[in-house]
């Protein structure tokens, strides 16, 4: 083999290693690029990430509160239920008291309603004797109005007999009597005195 066709070899050897490593050159910078556009958006998909993350973080906290607050909403639900299931049996027991005690009010309201039928009974009984007591005491009033107007009457003439013998007297003194109607037996005075008395007539009842 003569030095030119060797030194071509060479040259071609030389031209295919350097185009070979163009290639190789172009590919690993193309790969370099794909690279580094995978790498800026893992970038960016760990900030995205990394934002989400601070969010569901804060996000947590809140619900750590609100679990919290709600924790302690129970717990204070959980004391109303006590307290209000204490209440309740106490309820139940006061209904129980005051359903003894309503029957216990109907026993007496039927005792009391048998009562006030007798009593009512005897207020109609009384108010006949009432109002035959009333009718009787309207009699008796005109009667005893009649026996006062006789009293009145009867005043009145012993008022009159009283004045005709207070006159006879003063004139038998005058006379010389002495002052007495009758004398040893006989009167002193030449006229007799009437006395008559008149009964009031009582009124028809």
């Amino acid at each position: 083999m003569n030095k030119g066709m060797l030194k071509n070899i060479l040259i071609v050897l030389l031209v295919s290693i350097t185009i070979f490593s163009v290639f190789k050159y172009l590919a690993s910078l193309k790969e370099k690029y794909v690279l580094l556009n995978t790498l800026n958006q893992i970038k960016e998909q760990v900030a995205t990430l990394e934002n989400d993350k601070q969010a569901l973080l804060e996000k947590l906290g809140e619900e750590k509160e609100l679990n919290a607050q709600l924790n302690g909403e129970v717990s204070e639900i959980k004391d109303y239920l006590r307290a209000s299931k204490e209440r309740l049996a106490k309820l139940f027991a006061d209904y129980g008291q005051a359903q003894k005690a309503i029957e216990d009010l109907n026993s007496k309201f039927s005792t009391l309603k048998s009562e006030n039928t007798a009593l009512r009974d005897e207020k109609e009984k009384l108010d006949t004797q009432l109002t035959q007591i009333s009718e009787e005491n309207k009699s008796l009033k005109v009667k005893l109005d009649s026996i006062t107007e006789l009293k009145k009457r009867i005043r009145e003439l012993k008022r009159q007999v009283h004045r005709v013998t207070t006159i006879t007297k003063v004139r038998k003194i005058i006379e010389g009597n002495r002052g007495f109607l009758i004398k040893n037996g006989k009167p002193t005075y030449p006229t007799k005195v009437k006395i008559e008395v008149i009964p009031v007539p009582q009124d028809k009842q």
